[in-house]
């Protein structure tokens, strides 16, 4: 994912329960685009709100 969605700013934290496949797989993606796990996972997501947003318009 090359656009960057999130500042990597400390805003607020969360903990979050992933199954181990999952873990393993977004580690893979997140290190292929050099970036960290918790990274990888807040762009996801801020895509996913976007387009979500987008779509219900």
């Amino acid at each position: 994912m090359q656009d960057v969605l999130y500042s990597g700013r400390k805003n607020e934290m969360f903990n979050l329960r992933l199954s181990e496949r999952m873990k393993e797989d977004i580690r893979r993606i997140a290190e292929m685009d050099g970036i960290s796990i918790n990274s990888a996972i807040v762009q996801r997501l801020a895509k996913s709100l976007l387009e979500e947003r987008v779509n219900d318009q």
